[in-house]
């Protein structure tokens, strides 16, 4: 994959919409956090855990190992 190529994947309307629909479980989950941590400390965990995973997709540049 080229840069270009890189580039214009991250600029296409089906990725910007999995990216959106990211963004939008990103904040669901957060939303959990904030209404039900302490709760269940595993699923606190998972949802911290799932949380990084999509900003680290979502930061997602050119070049990164």
């Amino acid at each position: 994959m080229t840069k270009s190529d890189f580039v214009d994947w991250k600029r296409h309307a089906v990725t910007q919409e999995v990216f959106s629909r990211l963004e939008g479980r990103i904040q669901e989950l957060l939303d959990s956090l904030v209404n039900n941590a302490g709760l269940a400390p595993e699923v606190d965990a998972r949802n911290a855990g799932a949380i990084q995973a999509y900003r680290d997709l979502l930061s997602i540049e050119w070049g990164e190992d």
